[in-house]
């Protein structure tokens, strides 16, 4: 039986070579940019819709679906990468979500594995060439052939190594971290985040039924309660969303809007002080901006005749944010209040910090307004900041209340 000559296998090893790694350059290859509409689709692909059963963001028209992938749509509009979109999803659904395995754990040998192959393939060709070096002389000339040969193999198993990366880098529509979308804790209190007020409540209980003290399913429950009216429910559930854990962020914050409707200023107001010292999340803060909480608990405390309370409480705030300008407007406006010089002053440079923090803030430019016409005698600064505010779109009647008071209004 004849031989192949060893020239002819050193050309087809080479052609087996040069075949794979084609293959593997075609595929791995840059492929044209994505429109901003085709790039939020393909990442919308690569996430699990937190309450279905088996289906992508993309596939899924659940409420919750539809709310992330116009998150996802707006992010890649303002030029977000990936990874800050992958980040911020799994942070507010956690890592369940993401069908793109992550580097550690068991999930981890999908990029570690094929590196190991790859070397291994190689580390076995290098021992190989030695033992047969020199060995082959009286084989008719084949030996040089299997260096070569082996030498393709392991280029062949690094190629593949990096097909494996390449193909591995996702999981399959809906597979979780241990291959299923799980129905848990987490997919209700999610899913009962965007559901209505009376069946949010209810899914909220499902939790504690399975999880009694569970802090976030208690703090939401007991803010749910809180807009339904039930304040008696909500004041029941806040106390033991806080009892159950003291450094929970929302529920200090539900708790002090609840107490501030019950007249409890004082109590509001160390809720707001715990707060600061704990790590929020920027909802949070939205929160707190959006409701003015913490400039109406100082409010409250000045009308009681605690201002050195009210203004701790708002030295508070803005020891974690010192250019929050509403803030720098309600200690402003505060100090001036009293009608003492020097707090005047104090209360005056506040004002003007908080108008060139952010220059067109309502409260800011209608407190130095009054404070300018009323105070200072400057009615030329008074008409300009009551002149822009004015301008703005949105205008809270209370202020305009307050101007028209005063003869400033625009």
């Amino acid at each position: 039986m004849s031989r192949v000559p060893g020239s002819r296998r050193a050309v087809w090893a080479l052609l087996l070579v040069v075949g794979v790694a084609t293959l593997v350059v075609a595929e791995v290859a840059e492929r044209p940019p994505l429109t901003n509409a085709d790039r939020a689709y393909q990442l919308s692909r690569e996430f699990a819709c937190p309450v279905c059963s088996g289906q992508s963001v993309a596939e899924s028209n659940v409420p919750i679906a539809r709310t992330i992938r116009a998150s996802i749509a707006s992010m890649v509009d303002s030029g977000s990468t990936d990874d800050d979109i992958r980040t911020m999803l799994v942070a507010r659904f956690g890592e369940d979500i993401d069908y793109t395995p992550g580097g550690s754990g068991l999930t981890g040998l999908v990029w570690v594995l094929p590196v190991l192959v790859a070397v291994a393939a190689l580390a076995g060709v290098v021992l190989a060439m030695r033992r047969w070096k020199g060995s082959g002389e009286g084989e008719g000339g084949s030996a040089p052939v299997r260096p070569l040969v082996l030498a393709g193999v392991g280029i062949v198993a690094l190629l593949a190594g990096v097909l494996v990366a390449q193909f591995s880098g996702s999981r399959g529509l809906g597979d979780s971290l241990s291959g299923e979308i799980r129905l848990s804790t987490r997919t209700l209190l999610i899913e009962a985040g965007v559901a209505p007020t009376d069946e949010a409540i209810a899914l909220y209980t499902q939790v504690l039924e399975l999880q009694p003290s569970n802090a976030e399913a208690l703090a939401y429950r007991g803010w749910a309660h809180r807009r339904s009216g039930d304040a008696e429910a909500a004041r029941s559930d806040l106390e033991a969303a806080v009892e159950s854990d003291p450094t929970y962020p929302d529920a200090r914050v539900f708790r002090a809007s609840q107490r501030l409707a019950d007249g409890d200023a004082n109590g509001a107001a160390q809720d707001l002080v715990v707060l600061d010292s704990l790590d929020a999340r920027p909802i949070v803060g939205d929160l707190l901006e959006a409701t003015r909480l913490r400039e109406r608990v100082a409010t409250a405390l000045t009308d009681g005749g605690a201002l050195l309370g009210a203004l701790d409480l708002l030295d508070s705030g803005l020891a974690v944010d010192p250019e929050a300008a509403g803030l720098l407007a309600e200690r402003g406006w505060l100090l001036a209040r009293t009608g003492e010089p020097e707090l005047v002053d104090i209360g005056v440079v506040s004002l003007d910090e908080a108008v060139a923090a952010d220059p067109v803030h309502p409260h800011a430019l209608a407190y130095r307004a009054v404070v300018r016409s009323v105070l200072l005698g400057d009615s030329a600064g008074a008409t300009a900041d009551a002149t822009e505010f004015a301008s703005l779109p949105d205008q809270p009647p209370d202020l305009v209340a307050l101007l028209e008071s005063e003869g400033l209004a625009g």
